[in-house]
C-alpha cells in the first residue's frame, strides 16, 4: 500500500517506546520539543535536494488566504506507494484536530538529464493526514504554493553546496492557479 518507512519506533531512556513520527513532531508529551518542520526532497540527476521550510509556508498561506485543491486520488496514490515513506503506525496517531488540515503542495519544474522540463508536483506537508485519509477513502485537500512562495522558502542544493534554484521560461503557479482569494480595492476601502 505505502512505501513504509525504515524506522516504525524508537526507545528513549526512561520514556519507552515511541513513533518516531511522533517525535519528530514535538508531540510527546514526556518530551516537549518545539522542532522547526523542513520538508527535503532529493534528486539524483545531479545529485541535489531541495528543502522547503513548512513553518514559513504556513505563514505564508495565512498571510494570503487561499482556497484549497483537492488532491487527484491516482497522483495521491502515486506519490504516496513511489515518491514518500510513510510510518503506517503513525497514521492511527494524529491527532483528531489536524487530521482535516489541508496538506501543502509545491509545484516544480523537473527532468531527466536531456529531457524537457515538466511540472512536477511535491506534497511538502500533510502525507501522514493524506495517507490516513486515503486509507479512510476520504477525499484529501491541499493549499498549493504560488512560484514565488515556493521559492522564497526553499533551499537548494547540489552536491552539497547551496546554489540558486534554476528557473525555466515561464512564469510557473500563479495566484489564480495557487487559489489565492485577493480583496476588491472595495472591499479593502470599506474595511478601512
Amino acid at each position: 500500500m505505502f512505501m513504509d518507512s525504515i524506522i516504525s519506533r524508537v526507545i528513549l531512556p526512561g520514556v519507552g517506546p515511541v513513533c518516531p513520527e511522533c517525535l519528530s513532531r514535538g508531540h510527546l508529551p514526556a518530551l516537549r520539543l518545539s522542532p522547526r518542520e523542513v520538508y527535503s526532497f532529493g534528486l539524483t540527476e545531479p545529485q541535489s535536494q531541495l528543502d522547503w521550510d513548512v513553518d514559513a509556508a504556513r505563514a505564508l498561506i495565512a498571510a494570503r488566504p487561499r482556497t484549497t485543491q483537492r488532491l487527484d486520488p491516482v497522483w495521491l496514490n502515486n506519490w504516496l506507494t513511489e515518491r514518500t515513506s510513510v510510518t503506517a503506525e503513525h497514521l492511527d496517531h494524529i491527532p483528531a484536530d489536524k487530521l482535516d488540515e489541508p496538506a501543502i503542495l509545491v509545484e516544480i519544474m523537473a527532468c531527466p538529464p536531456g529531457a524537457s522540463p515538466q511540472p512536477f508536483r511535491i506534497l511538502i506537508d500533510g502525507t501522514h493526514r493524506a495517507a490516513s485519509k486515503q486509507r479512510d477513502r476520504q477525499d484529501c485537500w491541499a493549499y498549493l504554493l504560488t512560484e514565488e512562495e515556493q521559492r522564497s522558502i526553499c533551499t537548494y542544493r547540489v552536491e552539497g553546496q547551496v546554489v540558486e534554484v534554476s528557473t525555466f521560461p515561464g512564469r510557473g503557479v500563479g495566484e489564480r492557479e495557487a487559489g489565492i482569494i485577493l480583496r476588491s480595492a472595495a472591499a479593502s476601502d470599506a474595511v478601512a
